[in-house]
């Protein structure tokens, strides 16, 4: 919820054209003054090394949510996405190129998805700023099964992770059981559960009939090109 509540306050200000990260200096303490001859020194360096400063320029011209992926920044990626969300097509077109660049892809999009699957349907009322942060975690399960192929074999996916991913999904459906069925979610949550072990894989207590709640209840004909990408779901679906 805090988080929630931070995104919704850094979209806001984004929107009132406030720049969030001068914003954000003003809260870091203030750098002791340097001397002259400490500015002087800065800048002899960087005028008679030309090779970091252009790696410094090649870096900042990096796609922001590249670089966050590289950087294994969850939180940092999930505002990201919140503050474009209603920019789709160019987020689709970014995200699944990006978490590419992720040291462990698999166990990232973990990290970027939390436990939000815990909240009823309840924390997700019309107009409730939960809605959004809900569709950032659909939206990197669905660019995960997008990502560009990885090259040789399978996306390796760690036991540990693929466990971690199958507790999630065991918990997320008894919660959506306890709220009247899987045939009875909501759009949103059925699409991410189903999202979720298309990515890491069908829990063993899922059965056919559950899949196929899923699937119709989840608008899967939206997200159709990504489910025909998962190596877990697809096989077992004509």
């Amino acid at each position: 919820h805090i988080e929630s509540i931070e995104n919704a306050i850094d979209s806001e200000l984004k929107s009132n054209g406030v720049d969030i990260a001068a914003s954000s200096n003003l809260h870091q303490p203030l750098s002791p003054p340097r001397n002259n001859a400490s500015v002087e020194t800065t800048v002899t360096v960087s005028q008679s090394s030309q090779e970091p400063a252009e790696t410094v320029t090649e870096t900042s011209n990096k796609p922001e949510g590249e670089r966050l992926c590289k950087l294994m920044c969850s939180k940092g990626l999930r505002r990201y996405i919140y503050g474009n969300i209603s920019h789709r097509a160019k987020l689709m077109e970014e995200i699944p190129a990006a978490l590419k660049l992720a040291k462990e892809p698999a166990k990232f999009v973990l990290e970027c998805i939390g436990k939000f699957y815990l909240q009823g349907r309840k924390a997700f009322s019309k107009d409730s700023p939960m809605i959004s942060a809900r569709q950032v975690s659909l939206l990197i399960l669905e660019s995960f099964l997008l990502m560009p192929d990885p090259g040789k074999g399978k996306l390796k996916i760690e036991s540990s992770v693929k466990d971690e991913a199958e507790m999630a999904a065991v918990a997320w459906k008894k919660r959506l059981m306890g709220e009247g069925g899987l045939a009875a979610a909501e759009q949103i949550d059925a699409r991410g559960l189903l999202l979720l072990i298309a990515c890491y894989g069908v829990p063993s207590d899922f059965r056919s009939m559950d899949l196929l709640d899923l699937i119709r209840t989840s608008g899967s004909n939206e997200i159709a090109v990504a489910l025909r990408r998962s190596p877990f779901l697809a096989p077992m679906i004509s």
